[in-house]
């Protein structure tokens, strides 16, 4: 009998994953862009992908390959909007205290310039750059690695990793308060 797909992508098999890509990168995107806007589309599409890569070994024992990668994608949209919550909440704090202190102006609110300032430059060169791509430039992981010439892979890995770096240490420093 001769393998399943899932059989394939569990044992990490390149072939099969261009098969599932070609075969559900398109519906997923589209699903995903409903759902939210196409530039957290075409990264929820990636961070779909990149999780199924990371946790093949589990893939031969689905039953219904096309559900599970588009409950994927559902829990991939969740934390999508988790993380937007969480930011616009922060982002609305950092203006209301920065309102308090007098210095609220016409410009969009700004982090503490002293702390993220330290924080961000404490990061590797490649995950700073990363940052202000995705951040400051408003760039897609795809377009990120196309500037920074490198895959979407690393591109969305030096992104997480900066931001896990940054939200430790800016951790840290809201407990030294």
């Amino acid at each position: 009998m001769a393998p399943t797909l899932a059989d394939s992508l569990a044992v990490g098999d390149p072939a099969a994953f261009a098969a599932l890509y070609d075969r559900l990168a398109i519906r997923l995107f589209n699903t995903a862009r409903t759902l939210t806007s196409t530039a957290d589309a075409e990264d929820i599409v990636h961070d779909v992908f990149v999780d199924l890569a990371r946790s093949r070994e589990r893939l031969n024992q689905v039953v219904d390959l096309e559900a599970y990668v588009f409950t994927m994608l559902r829990h991939a949209v969740s934390r999508r909007r988790r993380r937007v919550a969480i930011d616009r909440k922060a982002m609305d704090r950092i203006a209301a205290e920065r309102a308090r202190n007098g210095s609220g102006s016409e410009s969009p609110p700004q982090l503490p310039d002293d702390e993220l300032a330290a924080a961000v430059a404490a990061l590797p060169a490649e995950q700073r750059e990363v940052i202000a791509l995705k951040i400051t430039g408003g760039l897609t992981f795809a377009a990120i690695a196309t500037v920074t010439n490198t895959s979407l892979n690393t591109a969305a890995s030096r992104y997480r990793y900066a931001l896990e770096k940054l939200r430790a240490t800016l951790a840290t420093v809201e407990v030294r308060r």
